[in-house]
Protein backbone atom coordinates (compact mmCIF):
# COMPACT_ATOMS: atom_id res chain seq x y z
CA UNK A 1 0.00 0.00 0.00
CA UNK A 2 1.48 3.62 -0.80
CA UNK A 3 1.90 6.14 2.21
CA UNK A 4 -1.05 8.07 0.86
CA UNK A 5 -3.70 4.91 1.94
CA UNK A 6 -1.89 4.87 5.01
CA UNK A 7 -2.03 8.07 5.98
CA UNK A 8 -5.70 7.79 4.89
CA UNK A 9 -6.30 4.79 7.08
CA UNK A 10 -4.65 6.00 10.10
CA UNK A 11 -6.24 9.96 9.97
CA UNK A 12 -9.95 7.22 9.14
CA UNK A 13 -8.76 6.11 12.90
CA UNK A 14 -7.55 8.84 14.48
CA UNK A 15 -8.91 12.28 12.97
CA UNK A 16 -7.41 14.58 16.42
CA UNK A 17 -4.01 12.82 15.21
CA UNK A 18 -0.85 15.04 15.02
CA UNK A 19 1.32 15.30 12.00
CA UNK A 20 3.89 14.05 14.18
CA UNK A 21 2.20 11.29 15.44
CA UNK A 22 1.55 9.89 12.15
CA UNK A 23 4.61 10.34 10.96
CA UNK A 24 5.81 8.27 13.47
CA UNK A 25 3.61 5.51 13.23
CA UNK A 26 3.96 5.05 9.73
CA UNK A 27 7.90 5.90 9.69
CA UNK A 28 7.96 8.76 7.53
CA UNK A 29 9.39 12.72 7.78
CA UNK A 30 6.63 14.85 8.97
CA UNK A 31 7.41 16.50 6.18
CA UNK A 32 6.66 14.00 4.08
CA UNK A 33 3.31 13.47 6.19
CA UNK A 34 1.91 17.09 5.25
CA UNK A 35 2.82 16.99 1.60
CA UNK A 36 0.08 13.68 1.93
CA UNK A 37 -2.60 15.49 3.64
CA UNK A 38 -2.31 18.46 1.76
CA UNK A 39 -2.54 15.90 -1.17
CA UNK A 40 -5.36 14.39 -0.03
CA UNK A 41 -6.83 17.25 1.19
CA UNK A 42 -6.90 18.30 -2.60
CA UNK A 43 -7.62 16.02 -3.92
CA UNK A 44 -11.17 15.45 -1.74
CA UNK A 45 -10.53 12.41 0.43
CA UNK A 46 -10.46 15.00 3.54
CA UNK A 47 -11.19 17.96 4.86
CA UNK A 48 -9.02 19.51 7.53
CA UNK A 49 -10.49 21.80 10.32
CA UNK A 50 -8.80 23.98 12.92
CA UNK A 51 -10.02 23.64 16.40
CA UNK A 52 -8.17 25.65 18.93
CA UNK A 53 -4.55 25.17 18.19
CA UNK A 54 -4.80 22.07 16.57
CA UNK A 55 -6.44 20.54 13.22
CA UNK A 56 -9.42 17.39 13.10
CA UNK A 57 -9.48 15.63 9.71
CA UNK A 58 -12.61 14.05 8.05
CA UNK A 59 -12.26 11.65 5.61
CA UNK A 60 -15.49 11.64 3.08
CA UNK A 61 -16.49 8.23 3.01
CA UNK A 62 -18.54 8.57 -0.34
CA UNK A 63 -15.60 9.60 -2.75
CA UNK A 64 -14.64 7.51 -5.39
CA UNK A 65 -11.29 5.69 -5.40
CA UNK A 66 -9.13 7.41 -8.05
CA UNK A 67 -7.28 4.09 -8.58
CA UNK A 68 -7.49 2.69 -12.59
CA UNK A 69 -8.16 -1.12 -11.21
CA UNK A 70 -10.40 -0.29 -7.83
CA UNK A 71 -13.89 0.61 -8.29
CA UNK A 72 -15.07 1.23 -4.54
CA UNK A 73 -15.55 4.12 -2.12
CA UNK A 74 -13.04 5.61 0.48
CA UNK A 75 -15.23 3.82 3.00
CA UNK A 76 -14.84 0.49 1.20
CA UNK A 77 -11.19 0.66 0.97
CA UNK A 78 -10.88 2.28 4.50
CA UNK A 79 -12.80 -0.95 6.09
CA UNK A 80 -10.29 -3.25 4.39
CA UNK A 81 -7.17 -0.95 5.12
CA UNK A 82 -7.88 -0.54 8.78
CA UNK A 83 -8.79 -4.29 9.61
CA UNK A 84 -5.35 -4.53 8.42
CA UNK A 85 -3.55 -2.02 9.91
CA UNK A 86 -5.81 -3.15 13.59
CA UNK A 87 -4.07 -6.41 13.08
CA UNK A 88 -0.15 -5.56 12.19
CA UNK A 89 1.92 -2.84 13.86
CA UNK A 90 3.60 -0.05 11.79
CA UNK A 91 7.10 0.82 11.81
Amino acid sequence: MTNHGHVLAYIAMEPDARMRDVAERLGITERRTAQIVKDLDEAGYLTKTRVGRRNRYQVDPQITVQAPRLRMTVSQLLAVLVAVLDQSPLA
